[in-house]
């Protein structure tokens, strides 16, 4: 009896540590948040699917911000050598203080020369920015990273 009722506390208990695991899935376009179970990204189109089963099919470019997963992306003004353009693309939300919020870029990117042996086919590279409501305040590169990172409690290697 005493088997059977330690048994029984462990599934419960294991029951209660995973029922905490979902995370809500959004999109944000146009005005509009599309809360659903799975997210879906193709080549040009998100596809949310809600909790009744029916699809709908966003284009990446009326993305305004998007959660997937725990991971929080906003539509932000792409940055070229400090400057901002009228561009603009989906960046990885960080973590913010102060009112400033840390961002995340990725990109598939060659670098490098071939003259001088440095050359890197395409391959994942990260850029870090940090913008103020909504506005690029600063661009974290290896002069400042030292600096801008433990401000945010980023750990630098």
């Amino acid at each position: 009896m005493k088997k059977i009722i330690a048994l029984m506390m462990m599934v419960m208990f294991t029951l209660a540590l995973t029922a905490g695991d979902e995370s809500i899935n959004y999109v944000t376009s146009g005005g509009k948040t599309y809360f659903c179970q799975k997210v879906k990204f193709g080549l040009f189109c998100a596809k949310v699917m809600n909790n009744e089963g029916k699809v709908v099919k966003i284009p990446f470019s009326e993305v305004d911000s998007y959660c997937c997963k725990g991971k929080l992306f906003e539509r932000l003004p792409m940055v070229i050598d400090g400057v901002e353009t009228d561009r603009t693309a989906l960046m990885e939300y960080i973590t913010s203080r102060n009112g400033l919020r840390l961002y995340r870029y990725c990109e598939y990117g060659e670098c490098g020369e071939i003259a001088n042996s440095t050359y890197k086919p395409a391959h994942l590279q990260f850029e870090y920015y940090v913008f103020q409501d909504g506005k690029f305040y600063l661009q974290v590169d290896q002069k400042n990273a030292r600096t801008v990172l433990p401000f945010f409690g980023v750990k630098v290697l």
